[in-house]
């Protein structure tokens, strides 16, 4: 039972495809356009923000100072029109707790589209940079934020919950191998990838690790900046990459053959209906088992494409289907890791604590050791000890002292955790 009021400031917000449909995640700009567009300091009441923003998730992590989630939602959707849209899609509210223990699960992959996928690690981290940069991350949120990093490590190396690793991209290529179209797994093999985005820029990374080396990437505006991963992996393998527009995709002169095409892009409405992908047939740069991918949000194909071309199309909506069904495999694994969120939630909250109230912790290291900071001093005096020799001593009394705290805090943790003995 968790103590009443534990960490009561701190709130997280979700917006997810476990929670919402698709187009509730639409509209919502990447981390690092985010940061780039919002006023430089916090509002008043809220002490510090997080945004996360990936492919099948779109969250906020906020300190408030004394107020409960509502007032503090409120209030940053005056400071922000992004996170008006945001709270008017009615997220998923978290508090106090709750809200450390959705931040570990989410970091540890056990909320994502691909239970156990490893990618929200880095993307995280990234995140942190960012918030960190633009000031908004105070001493709790430091403190909660890299609880929550080491604490998805110790999830991942002490259960199986990333020992069959999985993707959204694994995912998608699983499905390929099952339905017998075109495999994306040799230097041979040829993308068609529709956007530079974030969702992009992993397509294209995937693809690289299997050795593929032949892409068309397509924008509408050549001359406009695109994701900064995706921009990495170009300057890192600029062979590997052609850059047309979209009417060039369908004029039919581009000498490519794809066996895949992934819709990828951040357009607001779809654009790659059934006739686009009879025509791109047509002119040979798709075979009749080129598998066709709408990764994006919201999505780029209309509803034409999945009626006409049924298993070729592969679908964020039927990844999820697939992705449900293989969650089985990996239950026990987050059973496992409940007992370890909540050790760490708790380790935050003694942690705090003993910050609190050092005194009555130096009383108590003072208790285990027999020997109080006077006494030692005192000790020291009439021994005659150097300076040397009493720091030895000291870093000695010290040592006893921090490995007396480990055992306490250790025992408390794991009882109230749960975890047998």
């Amino acid at each position: 039972m968790q103590p009443e009021g534990l960490f009561g400031d701190f709130h997280a917000f979700s917006l997810n495809l476990g929670s919402h449909p698709i187009a509730a995640l639409s509209d919502f700009p990447d981390s690092r356009t985010f940061y780039a567009i919002q006023k430089p300091h916090l509002p008043a009441g809220i002490k510090g923000l997080m945004y996360m923003a990936t492919c099948n998730r779109v969250e906020l992590y906020v300190e408030s100072a004394g107020i409960p989630a509502q007032d503090a939602s409120a209030i940053i959707s005056e400071n922000s029109p992004e996170l008006k849209i945001f709270f008017e899609r009615n997220p998923q509210t978290f508090s106090g707790a709750q809200a450390i223990e959705h931040l570990i699960s989410v970091a540890s992959g056990l909320q994502s589209l691909a239970l156990g996928e490893t990618q929200i690690a880095g993307q995280l981290k990234r995140d942190i940079a960012f918030a960190d940069s633009a000031g908004w991350l105070n001493g709790t949120m430091h403190s909660i934020l890299k609880k929550a990093q080491e604490t998805q490590k110790k999830i991942r190396n002490t259960t199986d919950i990333s020992r069959h690793s999985y993707s959204l991209m694994s995912l998608v290529h699983a499905t390929i191998s099952e339905r017998g179209l075109s495999p994306l797994d040799s230097s041979a093999s040829g993308v068609i990838i529709i956007g530079a985005s974030e969702m992009s820029a992993k397509v294209a990374r995937f693809a690289l690790r299997r050795g593929i080396n032949n892409f068309v990437l397509v924008r509408k505006d050549l001359g406009r900046s695109m994701n900064a991963e995706m921009q990495s992996l170009i300057d890192s393998n600029p062979a590997a990459f052609m850059q047309i527009t979209q009417e060039d995709l369908t004029k039919g002169t581009l000498s490519f053959k794809a066996d895949a095409l992934v819709c990828a892009s951040s357009a607001s409405a779809p654009f790659i209906d059934a006739a686009t992908i009879d025509c791109l047939v047509a002119h040979g740069k798709l075979t009749e088992r080129s598998a066709v991918i709408d990764l994006a949000l919201p999505a780029n194909t209309a509803v034409d494409v999945a009626e006409k071309f049924k298993t070729r199309f592969i679908s964020l909506a039927s990844l999820m289907k697939i992705s449900e069904a293989a969650r089985s495999e990996r239950t026990q694994s987050a059973t496992e890791a409940e007992p370890i969120i909540r050790r760490a939630v708790y380790q935050l909250w003694l942690d705090s604590l003993y910050r609190q109230n050092s005194g009555l912790v130096q009383t108590y290291l003072e208790q285990k050791t027999g020997q109080t900071e006077n006494e030692w001093q005192r000790s020291a005096a009439e021994a005659e000890l150097s300076e040397r020799q009493k720091r030895i001593m000291y870093d000695f009394i010290k040592k006893e002292q921090r490995r007396s705290l480990a055992q306490h805090r250790e025992m408390i943790l794991d009882l109230i955790a749960g975890v047998s003995p």
